[in-house]
């Protein structure tokens, strides 16, 4: 079959520099199953509208999915109008966290026919196969669809996959790799190596996985997309395609954007090994980042990652506050998390540190609380997120079971990224006196720790 795959736009204040990488997997295996795939990268090219229409329209296809993360469900809503448009017999599929975490919404607010629930790669040859079949849909495992009544029909759960590694490597050539490759991901882009816009030579960046599933219960994050439990491809696997992408593309840096890279300490001592002897058969540095979990983090561990070129451990440490970090079932404690920064700090040079505020039961106690953490570990985050509840969390249902919020998909379609603003406020405080409190906290840390570096100066 003829099959489009849609990626649409993500983070559009900022150059394209992740890619997709659950397209590029069920690209892999579409064309493995003999299949002719083709892909409309709209968030790599950044068309305008005019433009992507006139794509949607001059494109011929069989079946054609989307994919993509909850807050870009306004550009899939009006993808999906487009594609009826103009291909109003062809079935839409639509996958990722956009459709799993709102299946309801994407079926009962739109023309979409089915929804791909949690991984895809393996329902997307089944569904693709009783689609060319015009066989029975009911008998796929890990979909909803519309039957010819516009009746919502769920199929059994699909079990997550437990061999990662039998999943072929994303199909990279069918994306605009160079786009991708020169706008820094991870360490690159925080460091500001590249801008994309240099000419020359540069470090080339790309993101992937190495495991899927979380096995913690935070209430701000969205859990089931990766399915139940935490599973690992094996190191050797992961080599070959850091292998690969440096023969191929000649990629040095590569950022790992697991939900918990470092669950299973023998793995990630397992990869480290593997990393490190293959660097030294090559002519150029091989470095890499990840995020870390400041509960699973220990001096031989962060020694090792160093050791194997890690140059980068991200940490969601949210709060200061003991309290704040119960309340949102972080599982971690505050000490945990100065060791963590602390020893990061000792083999790396620096830790990145992620904040966020208001959280129920958020005062200005547990607002000092966060300050003063970071004036002890000298953090001063050029960003503070405000707390956002997402499609399929546990803050998302306490919110609605709160009445926060009351209109689901006018919600979900003004919903930003990385907690910009402030969309349900759990707090005692109005939303400006938030707003002037994340100032605050930046500012004062701004100037706290520029003050800390005179006087060691």
């Amino acid at each position: 079959m003829k099959i489009l795959l849609i990626n649409p736009p993500i983070r559009e204040w900022a150059k394209p520099n992740v890619f997709p990488a659950g397209l590029g997997y069920i690209s892999s295996v579409l064309l493995r199953d003999g299949h002719e795939v083709k892909v409309l990268d709209i968030n790599a090219y950044r068309w305008d509208r005019a433009k992507v229409e006139q794509k949607i329209k001059n494109t011929e296809f069989d079946v054609v999915g989307i994919g993509g993360i909850v807050t870009t469900y306004k550009y899939v809503k009006w993808l999906i109008f487009l594609l009826k448009k103009y291909h109003p017999h062809k079935k839409i599929i639509i996958g990722g966290s956009v459709g799993t975490s709102i299946p309801h919404i994407i079926l009962g607010k739109n023309q979409a026919d089915i929804v791909c629930i949690g991984e895809g790669e393996e329902t997307v040859r089944e569904l693709i196969t009783v689609l060319q079949d015009k066989a029975d849909l009911s008998k796929v495992k890990g979909i909803q669809y519309k039957d010819a009544d516009g009746k919502i029909i769920i199929t059994g759960k699909r079990p997550p996959i437990e061999d990662l590694d039998s999943i072929p490597l994303p199909a990279w050539d069918l994306f605009p790799m160079d786009i991708y490759l020169k706008n820094p991901v991870g360490a690159p882009n925080r460091n500001k190596w590249i801008d994309g816009s240099a000419q020359g030579s540069w470090q080339l960046s790309i993101n992937l996985f190495a495991t899927r599933g979380c096995p913690y219960r935070c209430i701000y994050c969205y859990h089931d997309f990766m399915g139940m439990g935490h599973r690992h491809r094996s190191p050797g696997n992961i080599l070959e395609e850091i292998k690969t992408l440096y023969e191929k593309y000649k990629v040095t840096y590569f950022h790992f954007i697991d939900d918990e890279f470092v669950m299973n300490r023998e793995f990630v001592h397992q990869f480290c090994r593997l990393l490190k002897s293959f660097s030294k058969t090559v002519s150029k540095k091989i470095t890499w980042g990840c995020a870390g979990r400041v509960n699973l983090m220990t001096e031989d561990l962060i020694r090792t990652m160093a050791d194997s070129g890690c140059v980068l451990i991200g940490y969601g440490i949210e709060s200061g506050s003991q309290k704040m970090l119960d309340i949102i079932n972080k599982q971690v404690s505050v000490e945990q998390a100065k060791k963590a920064i602390r020893l990061t700090r000792k083999y790396l040079g620096w830790a990145d540190c992620s904040f966020m505020i208001g959280y129920p039961g958020e005062t200005k106690e547990t607002i000092q609380e966060t300050i003063d953490f970071c004036k002890e570990l000298e953090l001063a985050p050029e960003v503070i997120f405000f707390l956002t509840p997402y499609p399929g969390t546990e803050l998302y249902r306490m919110a609605s079971g709160q009445g926060k919020i009351q209109d689901e998909e006018e919600y979900i379609l003004g919903l930003g990224e990385q907690g910009e603003k402030v969309r349900v406020n759990f707090t005692d405080f109005t939303d400006q006196e938030l707003y002037a409190i994340q100032s605050y906290m930046i500012e004062e840390l701004k100037a706290w720790n520029k003050i800390k570096h005179v006087e060691m100066e």
